[in-house]
């Protein structure tokens, strides 16, 4: 699966970029091709719609991304979708979760106050984004191509100004709040992030990435949480989540194994066949064939 932010941070060349002290800022043209493409980021970023248009799905979620959009994106997987014939601009900042807690500790007293925490904030917040903020985008563009490219102090304060911005619009207060979250270093248990995210084709350093983890303490807390070893307790939520999508859907064995985070379809019918004795597209008729028995 692609890891955005690794993409875009290895390879320069498909970018215009800024880094800063581990920050990211960048404007690009998506090369998607696919109708569909899952990818995967490690860290959470802001992204602003220059042009163009995408679909963000997760968890039977939707969010359409056009032009003037703007949305905060948490760390985790997705699933974007190109609509026939749209190109995509964006502008994204790639911003660290110790970033955006110390400008919300060094700025807390200007901030619109939240009454309580949002622990159901969705994965991609929407952003309201005021005449301040679109000044911010707009003063960026010159940045990417200016040579050389300007000190890191001053790139560290256009990322202040741009949080600032959007955190002092009291629209946007379930981004206060899940930043307030981070503060207080409450994390997603083991089991939010494996539901959230089994069904996307990750390895198990990237779940461990996602739960903040070492490798070997995931594979410790995960056994404790589930009592099953992680291959195998994805593996198994992956064909229950295909079986359902055979017997519930039109969706085609090949759409069906990219819905459930499988290889190929090879791969994808080669293992459902193994464990449940039958080819997915056997599984599909002989349901369909019992559902108009009973009826």
């Amino acid at each position: 699966m692609i890891n955005l932010h690794e993409v875009l941070k290895n390879y320069p060349s498909l970018s215009r970029q800024l880094n800063c002290r581990g920050m990211l800022f960048t404007q690009y043209e998506c090369p998607q091709t696919n109708r569909k493409e899952q990818f995967y980021v490690e860290c959470s970023y802001i992204a602003y719609v220059i042009s163009g248009r995408r679909i963000f799905h997760k968890n039977d979620k939707s969010w359409d991304l056009k032009e003037g959009t703007c949305v905060f994106v948490k760390r985790g997987t997705y699933t974007a979708e190109k609509p026939e014939g749209e190109k995509w601009c964006v502008m994204v900042f790639f911003i660290p979760d110790n970033f955006l807690r110390q400008v919300l500790i060094d700025n807390r007293a200007s901030l619109p106050s939240i009454n309580k925490s949002e622990p159901g904030v969705e994965s991609v917040l929407s952003l309201e984004v005021n005449d301040l903020s679109k000044s911010f985008f707009l003063s960026m563009l010159p940045y990417f191509t200016q040579a050389p490219p300007p000190p890191e102090n001053l790139l560290e304060l256009k990322f202040k100004e741009l949080v600032l911005s959007l955190l002092s619009n009291k629209d946007n207060h379930r981004l206060v709040s899940w930043i307030s979250e981070v503060d207080n270093d409450r994390r997603l248990s083991l089991q939010d992030i494996m539901q959230n995210n089994y069904k996307y084709n990750l390895n198990l350093d990237q779940y461990a990435n996602l739960a903040l983890m070492s490798l070997s303490t995931f594979k410790r807390e995960f056994k404790k949480t589930f009592n099953d070893a992680p291959a195998k307790w994805i593996l198994k939520n992956r064909l229950k989540l295909a079986a359902q999508l055979l017997e519930n859907t039109s969706l085609s064995v090949t759409e069906v194994a990219f819905e459930c985070g499988f290889e190929n379809q090879t791969h994808f019918s080669r293992i459902f066949k193994e464990k449940m004795a039958i080819s997915p597209l056997q599984f599909r008729l002989k349901f369909h064939g019992e559902m108009k028995l009973e009826s």
